[in-house]
């Protein structure tokens, strides 16, 4: 047992306590690793790399406050593999990270406050945004308060390592990301807990990125952007792979962009179950998109969702491309409160086939705001709506919707250019 407060940490919130808390983790490392402790008390810190074979322990009421000072975090090449993007005004500094590691952990029931408060300027409503018909930010977004210094990156990174636990801490008022996986094989993620304020801009809960063998589970994610995404961003490792056979289950999610968002980089995102989820609000609840801004090209296959419970989402299902591929997927057994239509659309060099929807319940609520003409475009005409999509299956659908709700749309089911389509005990008038 390493105790940083042998290391000359003060618990006091105030005394920077970077040094000490590196120097327990090497001295552990160093000496064939164990646990390094954070006991009981509030610890001001800037970056520290965890080290192989180390775990670093947040004691019960043990409390890392992250640094507000940009200098006291690590430098833009400190790893090969770091980035930040600064059109997104976040940077390549974070505060816990473990590169190229094996057996490392982060666990505790004590907590991470990354001070995403003194980076972010008041929420704003920026037109780019109000695309999201319903929850998505309508209490506006927040970005960068310094347009030059501007913020720090993800808060917690593991890259490219092996055998990852990160157990029952919370993260929250994160300036950017929570958790970061990027290329790491054999992780287990259980009991994270992650807080952040509803409009605080690209402040993920869990990003997997290119990982493999990975379970996460019991997970409390309440955020401003996307709860869990499953992203294929591979060029910048040393190691390219697929994210692959990954299993997500009994976790409860709420946010302001996508509560799963699947798809981003250039890569193939594959064999994923996700399982045993309640949505307490999103954007959008279940989201596969092939590309984003531009920028992107997914091959996605095999991800598949089952007894998911959404509510008080914008769009409860969303399968879009206009390059790359999604194939071979099923949801069942899911329960939606939407307040905009299910969409699923094949565009320009898109493949979107072989999809499954069984027992799957739709239920159109009434929205609170005005629907004005933009925000019924992009609501959507149709409840359920496809388009392009090859071998489409729909059993025991539902869309339900009171008659004066009903009234608000053209139809309950649209479908265009769908080669394939079966439609078998649904209700869709």
């Amino acid at each position: 047992m390493y105790n940083i407060l042998d290391f000359g940490a003060v618990a006091d919130g105030k005394t920077l306590a970077t040094k000490a808390i590196q120097s327990a983790i090497d001295a552990c490392h160093q000496n064939g690793g164990g646990r390094v402790l954070i006991p009981a008390g509030t610890y001001l810190t800037g970056s520290v790399f965890l080290r192989s074979n180390v775990e670093l322990h947040l004691a019960h009421a043990a409390r890392l406050i992250a640094s507000t000072d940009l200098a006291d975090y690590n430098a833009d090449d400190a790893y090969e593999q770091n980035y930040g993007v600064p059109f997104e005004e976040w940077l390549g500094k974070h505060l816990i990270m473990a590169i190229e590691c094996n057996n490392v952990s982060l666990t505790g029931t004590g907590e991470i406050d990354a001070s995403g408060d003194f980076f972010f300027e008041e929420p704003k409503f920026y037109p780019y945004h109000q695309w999201m018909s319903g929850f998505g930010w309508r209490n506006g977004i927040s970005y960068a308060k310094d347009k030059k210094l501007l913020r720090p990156g993800q808060v917690v990174c593991f890259i490219e390592s092996t055998n990852v636990t990160v157990k029952d801490i919370t993260i929250q008022n994160s300036p950017s990301w929570s958790l970061f996986l990027h290329g790491c094989v054999q992780v287990n993620v259980t009991g994270l807990k992650v807080f952040n304020t509803c409009y605080f801009g690209n402040t993920d809960g869990i990003d997997i990125d290119c990982c493999q063998f990975v379970t996460v589970s019991d997970c409390h994610i309440e955020t401003g952007d996307d709860c869990i995404t499953f992203r294929c961003a591979s060029q910048r490792l040393k190691n390219p792979r697929p994210c692959e056979y990954v299993t997500v289950s009994n976790c409860v999610l709420s946010c302001e962009a996508s509560a799963f968002r699947v798809g981003v980089g250039y890569g193939e995102i594959r064999h994923i179950r996700v399982s045993n989820v309640t949505i307490k609000k999103a954007g959008t609840g279940i989201n596969y998109i092939t590309s984003y801004a531009g920028r992107g090209r997914a091959e996605i296959e095999d991800v598949n969702f089952s007894n998911v419970s959404l509510y008080n989402v914008s769009y409860p299902i969303a399968i879009a491309g206009d390059v790359g591929s999604v194939r071979r997927i099923t949801l069942e057994n899911i329960r939606a409160y939407a307040l905009a239509q299910a969409r699923l659309s094949a565009t320009g060099e898109c493949e979107i086939s072989d999809v499954t929807l069984r027992n799957v319940d739709l239920i159109l609520l009434r929205d609170e705001e005005e629907l004005t003409e933009r925000r019924r475009q992009k609501r959507g005409e149709h409840m359920l709506e496809a388009h392009g999509v090859k071998d489409l299956t729909l059993r025991d659908v539902h869309v339900l919707a009171s008659p004066d709700q009903r009234a608000l749309w053209i139809s309950s089911f649209s479908h265009t250019d769908c080669e394939g389509l079966s439609v078998k005990d649904c209700k869709l008038d």
